[in-house]
């Protein structure tokens, strides 16, 4: 990644951009990476829904407390901004000795996804304009292929009161997946991944964007996330199928 991205912007976003200025200002960027909704738009080069808080992960050294959390305090916030973090020790992923992973295999994905996600975060200067308001920062944002696997992971985890987030979790693998510039470096992404956790992948995008693909739509479209814009079980498909090729066989 290279030069300014600047999206115009909601006040939301730029809330969210001014936040994470704060916090780069007060944290070593090589430190913390940018995941979640804020970190997809980057990668899309522009805003595509609404998301309202700011998730990160960051080194965590031994038992020492995780510097993010230290900043936002016992509130999670900065200047009114929600700021998720989660603490992915100071071990590559690709390092990680397999007895010391989880068995169950979400969870064996959680934990890769999100080391994986710092491991491979890309510096980005990104600026955002509402109006009169305007924020800007350098920071580190997480690879396309990463932020797939982590919502890969998360999707089936939302329960509960946090189930209408599975539809943008699956909105946002969409909309990754399916993007011309990024489909091939994401198969590419996918194939280097630590642990086998491409595979998990690769298998994890058949079961809910090809043979789910009815029920994906559903949850996307229930979820209200995408708007007008929710993708058919047709539009799921094919990018899924289409992702798998290129993952499976490059020279295709």
């Amino acid at each position: 990644m290279s030069g300014e991205l600047h999206i115009s912007a909601s006040p939301v976003v730029t809330r969210l951009v001014r936040a994470l200025e704060t916090l780069a200002q007060q944290i070593p960027i090589s430190e913390f990476a940018v995941i979640g909704g804020l970190a997809v738009m980057v990668r899309l080069g522009g805003a595509h829904r609404v998301t309202d808080d700011l998730d990160t992960v960051a080194t965590q050294h031994g038992e020492s407390p995780i510097t993010v959390e230290v900043v936002v305090g016992p509130k999670g916030t900065i200047e009114g901004t929600k700021v998720d973090c989660i603490g992915v020790g100071d071990v590559r992923a690709a390092e990680l000795p397999l007895a010391n992973l989880p068995d169950n295999p979400l969870d064996r994905a959680f934990v890769l996804s999100h080391r994986w996600a710092l491991d491979t975060a890309e510096n980005q200067v990104l600026r955002a304009d509402y109006l009169d308001a305007s924020a800007s920062v350098t920071c580190r944002f997480a690879d396309a292929g990463a932020l797939v696997a982590m919502k890969l992971q998360s999707a089936p985890r939302r329960k509960g009161q946090r189930s209408h987030k599975a539809g943008g979790d699956l909105f946002d693998i969409f909309r990754l997946t399916s993007h011309p510039a990024l489909t091939r470096a994401i198969a590419r992404s996918l194939r280097n991944a630590p642990h086998n956790l491409g595979d998990w992948c690769a298998a994890s995008m058949k079961d809910t964007f090809v043979d789910g693909a009815e029920r994906t739509a559903a949850v996307i479209a229930r979820s209200g996330v995408a708007g007008t814009n929710s993708p058919t079980a047709e539009q799921l498909h094919r990018a899924a199928e289409l992702l798998v090729r290129w993952f499976e066989d490059p020279q295709s």
